[in-house]
């Protein structure tokens, strides 16, 4: 483990050294001809930590890996001619599980020609020697990662008729996937998956405007695979085609493309269906200021699978990437995106959470210090395939080429410092995902899992640096939440008191008001109790566990704030049964999502912030984007399977997912005092799932969407900040499949809730306002009869949401 480590300091400290005397760039003249030729290389050494290596939902596992990184990169012109070439290598080693390191390795390379002042010519290649990561919907699970080999290339042409622009090129892309050994030794056959890839494409502009261009672009693909069947008798290979209409060019700070069109694939395989559907996408860039630049993008493709009876699954991705100079020694990168996975021919939908924060210090122009972190969370309507992940960086790196110069401008220096304390109360859900053999040979896999009630307090140190405040922050928190299962054998979860460090990083806005993330470490007691026959067994433990949310602040006054929150946590899993330790226990792991309503004191002389009244009559709309619980309240009879007699199960179940959607309504103020009305509408992938396999019960209740109206009343602190409650009634369509005993229902049920919350409105710039909302909604109940018996279910929701409003 200290090996690489060592031998990254070494060659940091060569590359270092090197830098100062060998970085050189040629500029010559021959003739009219001019030549550059530019070269840069680096290093990074990386200490990681996962609390999740296998990216698994139970029977998680932890470890240590230390990355080293180098890289290279060489430019040259002569002429109309430019080449670049790329070289990098990345080594990973695992402490614990040392099955998991891996080397890969990069090399490409790309030219363009320019012929005359209206046609050029373009090509390239790459080829990479790496590894499929644990997060692949494709990863098979083996011993060891599987290796894969990637070759592409691309040739093309492109130039200007009649100042509109045009594009012509062929791409190449072949895959090859290595055999990897299975938990029992078996060899897991990977031939299947080999395949080349095509693609054929132009791109026409078609009218141009003042400042920009619209276009039309078409490709052709062909997937052909090497094995004309794969190991489950299917023949994947296909054709397809791509038709778009586009535009690219200028909007005041926004810069980029969007486009909308069609995506077809047609397979080999007759049992596949045809995939067909609308596309659309978007890669922008927003540079609110001179240092900072936020990124958008959306995308949406129909990608390969090799999961059973799908041909393939339709991916929708979204999200933003921020990057902020908050001095020419130091920048931070936070980004979200979210992907929506829809296997086609199959009842399968993965929804994947990526999110973090980065931030790098430079101890001079050439040396630079990185902390980051990272979450990724896969929810699924398929049992056992979801998974989080929380993961820690620390490395330092070095390259050639400076990244700025000494001397011109601002380095980072703290502004302010400030010591606070608080208090807060909220909103807990303690969810349980259960994984366990069942029977002879069988295994259940579920999820349950109920809400209660929370209070606590906290303290913190933070520093601001221009705009960005960075931070650390202790908490301690008392709970109630609590679940059970009573049925031929009962348990139960209940979560107390708990402990976190987290680190914090935000930005001021306007008014003083702070908008943060955080993430860290918690600790927190779990009562789990379990019985069965006339066995019995209590744990009472702590389990360790990572938290990542999002918050805001608003000052009031006098030196204190109020603050609004919402955190994902997770904790370590761990095994109970009864008899405990007898070869059949469960796996339990928890999973919290809390929402904490604060009010904090900072110590010392309070900042002057000139605040600008927000005024919020008047009509609005907009956008918003949710994180959701829901728990289901399971009742019904269970059959004599003998030698197990008849009983009712009662439960709660839970399961977690996301909610987009959009909103309009007026508000009236009056002095400080706010009265509105709203109207919303929105979709969902909240619900949870229950299988057990190879024989047993399989069903889920899953949210698809909602339509509902509400009343607000507030008040405005601050002259700037609503601070407001809501009520009001949903209509939502809920899902429920069930299969049992041959028999398949899959039902779709519109129940009516009363949903009341609240939550805190802020200007972030003119006529734009940012919102902090979070509801409980109670819904009606609903049944399922499956033939052989009827199931209720009596369902609520808990839902954060981040909205942005505009007002009219």
């Amino acid at each position: 483990m200290k090996a690489p480590s060592y031998l990254g300091i070494l060659i940091c400290s060569g590359l270092t050294s090197v830098a100062t005397v060998s970085t050189s760039t040629a500029d010559e003249i021959t003739g009219d001809v001019q030549s550059t030729v530019e070269f840069d290389a680096g290093i990074s050494v990386a200490e990681q930590y996962t609390d999740n290596v296998f990216l698994t939902s139970n029977d998680r596992r932890s470890d240590f890996i230390t990355t080293v990184s180098p890289w290279a990169n060489v430019s040259i012109e002569v002429g109309d001619f430019k080449l670049q070439a790329d070289a990098s290598v990345e080594i990973g080693r695992f402490m614990d599980n040392p099955r998991e390191n891996y080397e890969d390795y990069e090399l490409g390379t790309d030219a363009r020609y320019r012929l005359n002042q209206e046609l050029f010519v373009f090509g390239g290649v790459d080829y990479s020697w790496g590894h499929e990561d644990r997060s692949s919907p494709d990863d098979v699970n083996g011993l060891t990662p599987t290796k894969l080999r990637e070759g592409s290339g691309y040739l093309g042409f492109g130039g200007l008729i009649n100042e509109k622009s045009f594009r012509f090129g062929v791409n190449l892309r072949n895959l090859d996937f290595d055999d990897t050994t299975a938990s029992g030794g078996a060899n897991i056959n990977n031939d299947d998956r080999d395949r080349l890839m095509t693609e054929i494409g132009g791109r026409f502009g078609v009218a141009k405007t003042e400042h920009g261009e619209v276009f039309v672009q078409g490709i052709y693909n062909q997937r052909k695979y090497d094995t004309a069947v794969d190991d489950f008798g299917y023949q994947r290979s296909s054709e397809g085609i791509q038709a778009e209409v586009g535009y690219k060019g200028r909007m005041g700070n926004l810069t980029g493309e969007v486009v909308a069109g069609v995506l077809s694939q047609n397979y080999d395989d007759v049992r596949f269906d045809t995939v067909t559907i609308p596309t659309f996408g978007a890669d922008l860039i927003w540079r609110t200021g001179p240092a900072t630049q936020v990124t958008f993008a959306v995308e949406r493709t129909i990608e390969e699978t090799t999961t059973f009876g799908a041909p393939a699954y339709v991916s929708t991705s979204s999200g933003a990437r921020i990057r902020h100079r908050i001095a020419q020694n130091m920048s931070l990168v936070g980004y979200f995106y979210l992907t929506e996975n829809d296997y086609q021919d199959i009842d399968r939908s993965d929804t994947v959470t990526e999110t973090g924060v980065s931030l790098r210090y430079h101890i001079n122009p050439r040396l630079y210090l990185n902390a980051d972190y990272d979450f990724q969370q896969r929810l699924s309507d398929v049992a056992g395939a979801e998974f989080d992940e929380h993961r820690i960086y620390l490395g330092f790196g070095t390259e050639l080429q400076p990244s700025y110069k000494e001397g011109a401008g601002k380095l980072a220096s703290f502004d302010s410092t400030e010591f606070y304390i608080g208090g807060q109360v909220g909103d807990s859900v303690l969810q349980t995902k259960l994984d366990g053999p069942r029977g002879g040979g069988g295994n259940l896999t579920a999820e349950f899992g109920d809400r209660g009630l929370i209070a606590g307090a906290f303290a913190g140190y933070r520093a601001t640096i221009n705009k960005l405040v960075l931070g650390v922050e202790a908490d301690i928190e008392f709970g109630d939440a609590e679940w059970s299962h009573v049925a031929n054998r009962n348990f139960s979860v209940k979560r107390s008191d708990s402990f976190g460090l987290s680190g914090i990083a935000g930005f001021r806005t306007v008014g003083g008001n702070l908008i943060y993330g955080r993430f860290g470490v918690s600790t927190a007691e779990f009562e789990s109790h379990y019985q069965q026959g006339g066995n019995q067994v209590a744990i009472n433990d702590r389990e360790i566990g990572f938290n990542v949310g999002i918050g805001a602040e608003f000052p009031l006054g006098r030196g204190f704030s109020g603050r609004m929150e919402y955190q994902i946590r997770a904790f370590d899993d761990y095994q109970i049964g009864a008899p405990l330790g007898g070869g059949n226990d469960d796996n339990f792991a928890n999973i919290e999502a809390v929402a904490r309503f604060g009010l904090l004191y900072k110590f010392g002389e309070e900042d002057i912030v000139d605040v600008e009244p927000v005024n919020y009559s008047g009509f609005y709309a907009g956008a918003q984007f949710g994180h959701g619980t829901l728990q289901s309240d399971n009742s019904g009879p269970r059959p004599a399977a003998l030698p197990a007699p008849a009983f009712t199960l009662n439960t709660t179940r839970s399961g977690q997912g996301f909610t987009p959607g959009v909103l309009a309504g007026y508000g009236y103020q009056v002095g400080s005092y706010y009265f509105g009305g709203e109207a919303e509408f929105e979709l969902s992938s909240v619900g949870w799932d229950i299988e057990r396999s190879p024989v047993g019960r399989i069903y889920s209740v899953e949210k698809i969407g909602a339509i509902g109206a509400s009343l607000r009343v507030g008040y405005v602190v601050n002259d700037s900040v609503l601070i407001y409650g809501r009520a009001g009634f949903v209509r939502s369509k809920f899902n429920t499949n069930y299969q049992f005993a041959g028999n398949t229902v899959d039902q779709n049920d519109y129940l009516t809730g009363l949903r009341y919350g609240g939550g805190v409105e802020f200007s972030i710039s003119q006529n734009l306002n940012l919102r902090l909302d979070y509801t409980y909604t109670d819904y009606d109940s609903h049944q399922v009869n499956y033939g052989s018996g009827v199931d209720q279910f009596d369902t609520s929701e808990s839902l954060f949401r981040v909205g942005l409003n505009y007002k009219l």
